[in-house]
């Protein structure tokens, strides 16, 4: 999968522009959900029924990402790399909010506007693994496009610094390309779904006369984290070639 990797600069932020000062209110905006903004790329309408396999269409994206490697559910990497994704992820946020109000522009002269924190999504590449133990994961949650690179090295300096927040280095920005994925939706274990996933998705790409990209996993977790087994949901996604 294509990935481009951005370097972070970092500036301490202001006061000011913690708190939205400094400059005149903007009228608020309508809040950036991605769910809304692209039903299909997040379970909306059929692509939500489990058992149905489907192509959708994902625009190109931009990513808070952090690697990690075991068990969602047992492994500390994965917990320590998550809590750092989201304490950044929230910092972002915040500092966002303030500047929608003061009416300050994001990257490219961008209407800013308040965003819904989306699901957690995970690229896995390998799905042969014996143990979970052994999965490598990067996970990923959306930003907005308007939030570039040094916005989000100014947000984890900061937090780093005032909050104390530790493992914000492994965090980096990460953006996809527009794709096309054959994907369905799970419920319960995702290490029990995929094999009878892999194993549908090879004969819908037979049948459909698609190509698909070795190893391009992704996954968009529906379900709360740390959900009782049976209570979680997962679209599953293969990246078409």
């Amino acid at each position: 999968m294509t990935q481009v990797e951005s370097g972070l600069s970092v500036r301490k932020l202001t006061a000011d522009e913690m708190r939205g000062r400094g400059g005149s209110s903007a009228a608020p905006t309508a809040k950036l959900d991605f769910s809304v903004t692209e039903p299909e790329a997040h379970g909306g309408g059929e692509y939500g029924v489990v058992g149905h396999i489907g192509v959708v269409h994902a625009p190109e994206r931009a990513y808070l990402a952090v690697g990690t490697v075991g068990s969602p559910r047992t492994s500390d990497d994965f917990r320590t790399a998550a809590e750092a994704l989201y304490a950044a992820a929230y910092g972002v946020k915040v500092r966002n909010k303030a500047l929608a109000r003061r009416g300050t522009p994001g990257a490219d002269d961008e209407v800013r506007s308040d965003f819904t924190i989306p699901p957690l999504e995970r690229l896995r590449g390998d799905l042969t693994a014996h143990t979970t133990a052994e999965a490598r994961w990067t996970l990923l949650l959306r930003r907005p496009a308007w939030i570039d690179d040094a916005e989000v090295g100014d947000v984890l300096e900061q937090l780093e610094v005032s909050k104390g927040v530790k493992n914000l280095t492994r965090v980096r920005c990460l953006d996809l390309p527009a794709s096309s994925y054959l994907q369905t939706r799970v419920d319960g274990r995702w290490s029990a779904a995929v094999t009878p996933t892999a194993k549908a998705f090879a004969v819908q790409l037979r049948e459909r006369g698609l190509t698909a990209v070795d190893g391009a996993w992704h996954e968009v977790c529906l379900g709360e984290p740390g959900a009782p087994v049976g209570q979680s949901s997962y679209l599953l996604r293969l990246r078409l070639a």
